[in-house]
């Protein structure tokens, strides 16, 4: 019963994330004239997460009305989860980067230190026979001057130069 709504479980706990995650942008003071507040970058990731969860839901209803999920061929998926071995590596190396991230990013910069960051996140994430060395470096580099010259030269919204 549990793996028939996980998607669902899952789903509903990213729509109230989302939702108070909204409700908190709301109370962002403007302290500039301009049409782009500290609000304006929340919201809309709080409204992607709140459609992408709505895309869960759904999935997951579809999954348990269509009976994909539970076939008496998978019965023994159960067991198979409990057998094999969860690791927590990757999460954990993820939560330790992204403090140095945070730690980092005033000293180094935006630039630099996103760029790291984006890296290493990649190399952690994938499986070793996945990784792409050169490709993870151009997206890297490439997504983190995007950004920067997005905030820094339509949104007017100054980021930590650091050492540049």
């Amino acid at each position: 019963m549990v793996l028939k709504n996980k998607n669902i479980q899952s789903g509903i706990f990213l729509l109230v994330v989302s939702v108070v995650m909204f409700a908190a942008t709301l109370s962002f003071k403007q302290l500039t004239t301009s049409q782009v507040g500290p609000a304006f970058m929340p919201q809309i990731i709080s409204v992607l997460i709140g459609l992408m969860s709505i895309a869960i839901i759904i999935e997951g209803y579809r999954k348990v009305k269509y009976g994909t999920e539970g076939d008496p061929e998978e019965e023994g998926e159960e067991d198979q989860d409990t057998a094999k071995e969860v690791s927590y590596r990757p999460v954990i190396l993820s939560f330790v980067l992204m403090a140095i991230y945070v730690a980092v990013m005033p000293v180094v910069g935006f630039l630099i230190t996103t760029m790291l960051y984006m890296f290493l996140q990649m190399m952690i994430l994938s499986s070793k026979p996945d990784r792409r060395w050169m490709l993870f470096a151009i997206v890297s580099v490439v997504a983190s001057s995007v950004i920067y010259y997005v905030f820094r030269n339509v949104f007017y919204i100054m980021l930590p130069s650091g050492l540049l």
